[in-house]
């Protein structure tokens, strides 16, 4: 803390501790909940090790797994008893192709649940929290953009599942809208009910699960961008904090204009700002890492199926080109060589931009996405040739 005189350090606890306890204890993990929540009820959240009935939950996600390959395994034979149709088979690979890169995307985020868990415990670090009103409105609109962009990714999900179960229907002559193989003749009204059940079902689960996993990854990536926003934002405005206990808070405008008085003293203080700055930006390039480590594959796998949903995810992490900019508004005019000295390695780290490299592979990028785009059209005018 500055020491400003007894008299003035006092009245600033008493302004200030409402305040930081506010301001430490912004509640990032709410992003996740609703996704967490969803996929517990669906199977897929790999549950805590002192769970009450933990058994009986993981033999229900066996059961549901099964249930997933059994699935695909009717959609498999089909495309094999079919193989001399071109129409049959294309009409069911597209189903069958999405379905199994659903499920092994799906293997790899639950293998690697309880980190995710660690990196959502994380985000709520003191380094990540808010420090002032101007991050906790950027965290509140951000949190705000979440939420309507989940709400409205459910609510064409419910609509989705509500047409393709549906539609079918509505024809004179009932038929599924999903085909495949089946040890009996699913066209007999009992079976054809079953049948039907089944795979709406299934497709009803699948589209729940996906959606949840990627809402829990895009989670993640919207909490990077909004923490690089929260970066720039302290550094835009470096001398309008103060640092304790390796925390920023806000200072008071008194001390604010004391400090400015005395340069030794506020390049001091700048440094320890510029110091706490240094370090949340390392931090974030380390979470970052963390989630392309566990979850690079998966991403990896889920990029193939849905390159525009990721690309469109991606997004916020492009805003850590702006921190090389913040760094440059920062008060380091008058401010002593030292603090220059670290201002100038700082914005020489932070001029690399930060990304998620796909399977080892490739960084997520919409030139990468373009390509993949150009790759399935050949492969649709391979078809066309065909047929």
């Amino acid at each position: 803390m500055i020491e400003t005189g007894t008299g003035c350090k006092e009245a600033r606890i008493v302004e200030w501790i409402p305040e930081q306890t506010m301001q430490q204890n912004y509640d990032f993990s709410s992003y996740f909940r609703p996704s967490i929540i969803i996929l517990k009820i669906l199977g897929f959240w790999r549950p805590e090790r002192n769970m009450k009935f933990k058994g009986i939950y993981n033999c229900y996600t066996a059961l549901c797994s099964l249930i997933w390959v059994q699935f695909l395994l009717s959609q498999i034979i089909y495309i094999i008893n079919n193989r001399n149709d071109v129409q049959e088979v294309t009409a069911v690979l597209s189903v069958t192709v999405t379905f199994t890169i659903n499920l092994i995307q799906m293997m790899f985020f639950y293998k690697n649940t309880n980190y995710l868990k660690i990196l959502i415990k994380e985000m709520n670090r003191p380094l990540f929290q808010v420090k002032c009103q101007k991050h906790y409105h950027i965290a509140k609109n951000t949190e705000r953009m979440y939420k309507l962009m989940f709400k409205s990714c459910l609510y064409l999900a419910i609509l989705t599942d509500a047409l393709v179960t549906v539609v079918p229907l509505m024809g004179k002559e009932k038929k599924s809208s999903i085909k495949g193989w089946f040890p009996y003749d699913y066209t007999k009204p009992l079976y054809f009910i079953l049948t039907y059940i089944f795979q709406k079902l299934v497709f009803i689960w699948n589209t729940f699960i996906c959606l949840n996993t990627a809402m829990t990854i895009i989670g993640l990536l919207t909490q990077f961008g909004l923490q690089c926003d929260l970066l720039c934002c302290t550094l835009d405005s470096l001398d309008d904090f103060y640092t304790e206990g390796n925390v920023l808070y806000e200072i008071s405008l008194e001390d604010k204009l004391k400090l400015t008085k005395d340069r030794e003293r506020f390049s001091i203080e700048m440094t320890k700002n510029l110091v706490i700055c240094v370090e949340h930006h390392r931090q974030i390039i380390r979470v970052v890492k963390d989630v392309e480590r566990i979850s690079g594959t998966g991403l990896f796998i889920l990029f193939v199926g849905g390159g525009l949903i990721l690309c469109s995810s991606l997004f916020p992490l492009s805003v850590s080109s702006l921190i090389l900019q913040s760094a440059f508004n920062t008060p380091w005019i008058g401010c002593n060589v030292k603090f220059q000295k670290i201002m100038l390695l700082y914005m020489m780290k932070t001029s690399k931009p930060m990304s998620i490299l796909t399977g080892g592979l490739f960084t997520m990028s919409v030139p990468v996405f373009v390509s993949t785009l150009r790759t399935a059209y050949s492969y649709f005018t391979l078809l066309q040739n065909i047929q």
